[in-house]
């Protein structure tokens, strides 16, 4: 077997997953443990409800594999129909946590639309801008692709939600880089769109706060380290206490209230706090593998909407990766987005599954 072959890469990317799911399962068990027994007097509350969520991942991983490519694409309308009237419900109907409106309660579990928000619109957008499927001119074709994804982007910032939009935006314009449209169309677009970002970011308070709280690298010297400093700082603790090879699975200290979110947001830290940096090395080249390995997918792909699937796939995990690793340390602002596959988050596991799922399904027949 040569050893680039599309079959061998498949099965390192599939390796990847398999290796950050279990890596987090372990992480989860640690990290969730007292906030689980404080809130509920379970220790095992939140593990018992992310290993429900990669069961649940892992079976509709296996019904999208193995459905054809031309029959998933049809419900691509209806689905992006469903995703933003869904949205848009949640901002009149849904409940608030954290200050934010993102969820509707099902009973036994809040639902995140946001996150299936994203799969959904990796499929639509490459179904509109194959050109596999029209004639249209390219201008139409990125008008139509742009249209109702950017609507989604703009419920889910009324949330608010500035980490997911961002990630949707990211996802969207990396798709039609990668497609065959002319990039100036793109190009312009996020051009015109650096003052509209600028406003919208600075529209918030909090969201100020961050930004203005990074670029002043006041955590860095020290300053306000028990106010806008104080998760950065928490979170630098625990990956420095770590050492080489960690305190030890189980071990954490930042987990027993110090470090807010350990088990979703953090996680990171405490990979770095139990594993040291050798963990995060593994943790950081399973990344590398899986991100890489997706986009050699993407690129063997002959067909051009499982490409563009593909990219907008290794897209996801690229940038949410990127802002969560970085924020853990300060490279970049926090934003309270979720390591994928790894941190606690039922909505986002299942949702990232049937991505992955979309994008090995079978090819025409």
């Amino acid at each position: 077997m040569k050893v680039d072959s599309l079959n061998f890469i498949k099965r390192l990317n599939i390796f990847s997953v398999l290796f950050l799911i279990s890596f987090g399962i372990l992480l989860n068990v640690s990290a969730s443990s007292v906030e689980g027994l404080n809130l509920y007097g379970d220790n095992f509350y939140f593990i018992k409800r992310h290993l429900t969520a990669i069961i649940l991942g892992a079976i509709i991983f296996n019904i999208f594999k193995n459905l054809n490519i031309n029959f998933i694409e049809k419900f691509s309308s209806i689905s992006m129909i469903f995703i933003t009237t869904t949205l848009f419900l949640v901002l009149t109907y849904g409940i608030v946590v954290g200050g934010s409106r993102r969820w509707i309660d099902l009973g036994i579990v809040n639902f995140q639309p946001s996150e299936l928000a994203k799969p959904l619109i990796i499929l639509w957008v490459a179904k509109q801008i194959s050109n596999d499927i029209t004639e249209d001119t390219d201008f139409k074709k990125f008008v139509r692709s742009i249209f109702l994804p950017l609507l989604c982007a703009f419920l889910v910032l009324m949330e608010p939600d500035y980490g997911t939009f961002a990630s949707i935006c990211f996802i969207l314009f990396s798709q039609i880089f990668f497609s065959k449209i002319k990039i100036i169309y793109p190009s312009l677009t996020i051009f015109a769109s650096i003052l509209p970002l600028y406003f919208v970011a600075t529209s918030s308070e909090y969201r100020l706060s961050r930004i203005e709280t990074w670029l002043s690298r006041k955590c860095d010297l020290g300053i306000d380290l028990l106010g806008d400093c104080f998760q950065l700082n928490q979170s630098r603790i625990a990956i420095s206490s770590g050492g080489l090879f960690g305190l030890g699975p189980g071990t954490s200290r930042a987990r027993w209230g110090s470090l807010p979110n350990s088990y979703s947001d953090f996680i990171s830290s405490i990979i770095g706090e139990e594993y040291g940096f050798f963990g995060l090395f593994l943790l950081v080249l399973a990344f590398f593998i899986l991100i890489s390995t997706t986009f050699l997918i993407a690129i063997r792909e002959k067909n051009e909407i499982k490409k563009l699937i593909s990219v907008g796939f290794g897209s996801w995990v690229f940038f949410q990766t990127v802002i969560n690793l970085g924020g853990a340390v300060g490279i970049v602002p926090i934003t309270g987005i979720v390591l994928p596959f790894v941190s606690y988050g039922s909505s986002a596991m299942i949702s990232i599954f049937i991505a992955l799922g979309i994008m090995y399904s079978r090819d025409y027949e």
